[in-house]
């Protein structure tokens, strides 16, 4: 099973909240500060939540998803907002463009879904799409975040039209996530359930590998911009094609 095939449905009544709000309009920022082309990629989009803020700024922006379930979500939004946003199945490791563009952004622990082995085929494949001096910002959930606060966890929540239990299996490089959905439907619940794995990846392994494909770090920081701590949980890169 691909990752979001069940909790697209959910994941925007899971994930949203002001914080969220607040770090994705963040992101935008950071596309206006370091980008001088129009045109980008919204690479691992989700359900469009990036992607159309990007277009709301005024941005020419392309969403990208291995999940034809997060896509339907994301054009589903664009129509409602009467945006005009194209949104492509594509895998992150073997882009396809028409031509290359300004920005790339992959947000949210979209490289968390990249294998140890194949995260230098996803920056190859970013600057094969990017203008030369394109900008390339992306995050990462950090190995703190994947050894000890996912870990071997469960996370739970129990609202009254949507409960969930969330369990993690640590493993050396990985994560493992089984998740256990319940949607009120009338008098009864309906069951979903959905497996993923995330991978981790050390500071020093994707700062070599952007090297070896390419790419310039203008900055490390954490979700916020400040210094990345032992404890910090998402580590924001901001780099440049050479």
């Amino acid at each position: 099973m691909l990752p979001y095939q069940v909790l697209a449905n959910f994941y925007d009544n899971i994930i949203k909240d002001d914080s969220y709000d607040k770090w994705t309009n963040y992101i935008v920022q950071l596309v206006k500060k370091y980008t001088t082309k129009n045109t980008g990629l919204d690479v691992a989009c989700g359900s469009g939540i990036v992607t159309l803020k990007l277009k709301k700024a005024g941005f020419n922006v392309t969403g990208i998803d291995i999940s034809n379930e997060m896509l339907l979500k994301a054009q589903s939004s664009a129509l409602k907002e009467g945006l005009n946003v194209p949104f492509l199945r594509q895998d992150m490791k073997s882009l396809r463009t028409f031509e290359k563009v300004g920005f790339i952004t992959v947000i949210n622990d979209g490289l968390n879904y990249v294998k140890q082995a194949d995260i230098k085929k996803a920056f190859n494949s970013f600057n094969k799409s990017l203008l030369k001096g394109g900008t390339l910002i992306f995050d990462v959930s950090s190995t703190y975040k994947l050894k000890t606060v996912l870990g071997n966890n469960m996370y739970g929540d129990d609202n009254e039209n949507l409960s969930y239990i969330w369990f993690n299996t640590l493993n050396e490089n990985s994560v493992d996530i089984a998740v256990t959905l319940f949607e009120k439907e009338g008098d009864s619940y309906r069951r979903y359930e959905e497996t993923q794995t995330q991978y981790i990846h050390n500071q020093l392994d994707i700062e070599n590998a952007l090297s070896s494909a390419g790419f310039e770090i203008v900055s490390v920081t954490d979700a916020n911009g400040n210094a990345v701590t032992d404890t910090t949980e998402r580590i924001l890169f901001i780099t440049k094609k050479l």
